[in-house]
């Protein structure tokens, strides 16, 4: 056999060895597996707050004392405690024996004085979304009364379900405001039609007054919608007129 035939030969073996390589490495590619890409979740830093009149203190226990609000207190001239509610939310700096150690950061006015210990089980702590919200029964309630004008929506509202408490009043608001409203708004919530022809009159005869102030249940106002003032008419002057069916902390 001459070198030329031997060349030729050994040109076609190289071509299908070279060419069984190639094949080989594209088999090998087509059998990489993709990884899927996990993209972490950023972790959450600012809380809100569920619980209203909550005072922080020097460390994680009630046996440290309260912080006083300084400033509060020079305007007022008596002793005012810095507390936290729904209305702004924090920070945590530190946890310790169900105890977290918490600044605000909204309002960013409060930063500077609100720090202090509090009960970890009044910070919200992220919740997976299911992707509904239940909606409110119609048959539970009743809008007495609307006076709305260009910047803000009055909801005079009666709710007909008699076994409630603050955090069953401030879901119902809530979830009124997703439904009914379409702007800023006030809600008012009262427990009996007997106030009904009395929403507007001003002032209060001292029986009005007291009927007003036993079933005017809460208010929530547009400017902070997440704080509930629980019957506020029950103040100083329910307390003068003799009313008796206090739902709030004892008359001092």
């Amino acid at each position: 056999m001459n070198l030329k035939k031997l060349n030729l030969i050994g040109f076609c073996l190289s071509t299908i060895l070279i060419s069984s390589c190639v094949q080989n490495s594209t088999n090998s590619n087509n059998q990489t597996v993709t990884q899927p890409v996990v993209i972490e979740q950023p972790k959450q830093t600012v809380f809100e707050i569920k619980g209203e009149e909550i005072p922080l203190r020097e460390g994680p226990g009630k046996k440290f004392k309260k912080i006083i609000n300084e400033k509060a207190t020079q305007y007022l001239g008596e002793t005012q405690y810095a507390e936290v509610d729904y209305s702004v939310k924090v920070e945590i700096i530190e946890e310790k024996n169900n105890w977290s150690n918490v600044r605000v950061v909204e309002p960013s006015h409060l930063s500077a004085s609100h720090i202090g210990w509090i009960p970890s089980e009044f910070i919200v702590r992220n919740v997976p979304n299911s992707g509904t919200s239940e909606k409110l029964d119609t048959t539970t309630y009743e809008i007495l009364k609307t006076k709305h004008n260009a910047t803000v929506e009055n909801f005079y509202v009666l709710i007909k379900f008699k076994d409630f408490d603050k955090d069953k009043i401030r879901d119902f608001i809530s979830k009124f405001r997703n439904e009914q409203t379409k702007k800023n708004a006030n809600v008012f919530v009262y427990d009996s039609k007997s106030v009904q022809q009395l929403i507007d009159k001003y002032p209060l005869e001292k029986a009005e007054y007291l009927t007003v102030a036993d079933h005017f249940v809460a208010t929530s106002t547009f400017d902070s919608p997440k704080l509930l003032m629980w019957y506020p008419y029950q103040d100083s002057q329910y307390k003068e007129y003799g009313g008796r069916n206090w739902k709030k902390d004892p008359i001092k």
